[in-house]
């Protein structure tokens, strides 16, 4: 028995609700990158350990990158990138910050580690977005989605080793000398 490929044509409808679903999820990536770019923005002021500082603004210069990435992947499905997700975004970055104080607050952390603690988990969030959406370019059959996400998903999982790095090199300091770096 041959076994054939089917081809089955979508009409103009049912591709651009596709492509609506997918902008919906893109907002998402708007979100979370802007909500962790606006918290290395204000956790890089914070650091004092001058290494882990040049790491952080070096990340940072990558996140702005990756903000702009994000807005692009709407124009590969000639979408509109949404200002008010930029918007919520930077918001929730500056709640993170408030329950990182929370967080060191109830476990005796002095310092900005628990904003490194924070910058791990938003920059883990960030990258689950990305990969999201270079999955929905797969299946869309779009490259250009993947030559928007994949480059930013290898940074980050770079990032991201680099923040665990940092946030453990510093934990121990923060709450058991009571010290800040």
């Amino acid at each position: 028995m041959d076994k054939q490929a089917i081809l089955i044509e979508l009409d103009q409808e049912c591709r651009e609700e596709q492509y609506n679903r997918a902008a919906a999820w893109f907002k998402n990536v708007q979100l979370t990158q802007a909500s962790f770019r606006q918290l290395l923005e204000d956790t890089v002021e914070k650091i004092e350990e001058p290494h882990i500082k040049d790491y952080l603004y070096t990340m940072l210069e990558f996140a702005r990158h990756h903000e702009e990435k994000a807005e692009e992947l709407f124009r590969a499905i000639e979408r509109e990138p949404s200002s008010v997700r930029t918007l919520a975004g930077e918001m929730l970055g500056k709640g993170r910050e408030l329950w990182a104080d929370i967080i060191a607050l109830g476990g005796g952390a002095v310092g900005p580690w628990q904003d490194l603690q924070q910058l791990y988990i938003s920059n883990l969030n960030s990258m689950s977005a990305f990969a999201v959406a270079e999955q929905l370019g797969l299946a869309l059959g779009i490259p250009a989605i993947l030559e928007i996400t994949f480059p930013v998903v290898a940074q980050k999982s770079t990032d991201q080793l680099l923040l665990q790095e940092c946030a453990l090199e510093m934990c121990s300091k923060s709450i058991l000398y009571k010290q800040p770096f």
